[in-house]
């Protein structure tokens, strides 16, 4: 009984990873909404929180709150699940927090809108971008690598590599569109960031459900 008790409690603190995807879905959709005139396929997912945006502070209280729940999921997944396994997959638990880590620096700087006077703190933005990248990439590979050796977790691993590979795919195409200034960036946005994020959901239930 008590060994029923501790694994349901065990699988109850993989639950973050869940909550924090419907806290940036929200986040995107509420965004959406209430700034008028604003085009999820042109404008970036930033654009939301970025200085002088309309509703801001209820955007970052969204992401601030989604960000901790990303990053508790991955400590929280490292620390106690990542060592049961291929030791690749405890590096992709730590490449995971560092993703999370560096993610939460966003609401300090907010990327500047389009047609805005370019500030330090826009900068920065671009910067963080810059070293998430190979975060969210190596991520998805190295737990997918080190899941696709054991019969439980096989599909899964197969479904972590492919994601790591639209990820570099979309994350690529991204870059190319950014900086030619090419019109529909922000659904080329969408698809990488909406990779990421519906790996972790299915991840976090995984680790929820299976024995």
């Amino acid at each position: 009984m008590i060994g029923e008790l501790n694994l349901i409690e065990n699988k109850g603190l993989m639950l973050p990873g869940v909550l924090s995807v419907v806290f940036y879905v929200l986040h995107v959709i509420i965004g959406g909404y209430k700034w008028k005139g604003y085009s999820h396929l042109l404008q970036p997912i930033s654009d939301l929180t970025a200085t002088g945006a309309p509703n801001r502070a209820l955007m970052l209280m969204l992401t601030t709150i989604y960000g901790f729940l990303a990053l508790l999921f991955a400590v929280l997944f490292t620390i106690l699940k990542s060592k049961e396994h291929n030791l690749l997959v405890f590096w992709g638990g730590i490449s995971f927090i560092v993703l999370h880590l560096v993610s939460i620096l966003y609401p300090l700087f907010p990327q500047d809108l389009p047609g805005a006077k370019v500030t330090f703190r826009g900068r920065m933005h671009i910067l963080i971008t810059a070293l998430i990248v190979p975060f969210t990439i190596l991520t998805p590979f190295f737990i997918g690598f080190g899941f696709i050796s054991e019969l439980q977790w096989h599909t899964f691993g197969v479904y972590s590599i492919i994601t790591g590979i639209l990820i570099l795919v979309f994350g690529g195409t991204a870059a190319i569109f950014y900086a030619k200034k090419l019109p529909y960036f922000g659904l080329v946005e969408r698809l990488n960031i909406g990779t990421l994020q519906v790996w972790t959901f299915v991840f976090s239930l995984e680790l929820i459900l299976i024995k």
